[in-house]
């Protein structure tokens, strides 16, 4: 297969390079374009009103491809300047931290893959569910295993895959369940701090809130030790909500009429 990874950790990030890795050694052909450095939380932020630049990098695997802009951006700059042909798949990880629940609308992990499927190309964002001392075999090993699978899946148009993996050796991981998007919120919470030259800044932080609302929810089913796999659909619209918004909001057609 051709396979297009990319990322929003950047092109010194280890994930990248496990994935690389085993995709190479699975006998794979992988194109790697990147931003040049860490882009995490920057969701589908794609660049405008300022130059795009991509560079190629020679790195401990190989030749990739970087540019200064997000992980929407890398997709677009190898799908439409640096790919001779459309790639097969479009991998977008391996993230360290995972992306459950409501993380998926901040992450610039997922936001690379669905820049992929709006093009027309399958795509999955996988990330680790550590932040700290990452076991990158398991989550690797998946990639391998689940990209000659996602043709067979015939997943539905602009739907991709959001795979989370717990930080196990794969000896330890309980298989993999396919689950529905869960919720995780953050408590807000901004610190204050003065600096001398700086003057005043907040650093943001906040405790997690995971709540399962199904029993197959992916903040839930990462926990027990599986690998969470979500189809994700880029249409956000709330199609049981629109017969009672329409209802209420019906008397303002007529009220645009009256003189």
């Amino acid at each position: 297969m051709k396979i297009l990874i990319t990322n929003d950790d950047g092109i010194g990030a280890d994930g990248l390079h496990a994935a690389w890795n085993a995709l190479n050694a699975a006998g794979h052909q992988v194109s790697v374009c990147v931003p040049d450095r860490p882009r995490s939380a920057c969701s589908h932020q794609i660049t405008m009103h300022k130059p795009l630049r991509v560079k190629t990098v020679e790195t401990r695997d190989g030749i990739a491809h970087t540019t200064n802009g997000t992980p929407a951006d890398c997709v677009t700059m190898a799908l439409l300047h640096i790919l001779k042909t459309p790639p097969d798949l479009c991998i977008s990880g391996i993230n360290l931290g995972p992306n459950l629940g409501d993380d998926v609308h901040y992450s610039g992990t997922v936001g690379g893959a669905m820049e992929a499927v709006l093009n027309g190309i399958p795509a999955l964002a996988i990330s680790l569910d550590t932040h700290s001392e990452p076991n990158w075999e398991a989550a690797a090993q998946f990639c391998t295993q689940i990209a000659p699978r996602i043709k067979a899946m015939q997943l539905p148009r602009d739907t991709f895959l959001n795979v989370n993996v717990p930080n196990l050796s794969p000896q330890k991981i309980q298989g993999f369940r396919v689950t529905s998007q869960g919720s995780r919120r953050y408590k807000g919470d901004l610190t204050r701090y003065e600096a001398p030259v700086v003057g005043e800044y907040f650093w943001r932080g906040g405790e997690v809130i995971d709540r399962a609302e199904s029993d197959d929810a992916d903040v839930l089913i990462v926990k027990q030790g599986f690998i969470s796999v979500t189809p994700i659909h880029v249409d956000l619209t709330r199609r049981d909500a629109m017969q009672n918004v329409a209802s209420v909001l019906g008397n303002i057609e007529t009220d645009f009429h009256k003189k």
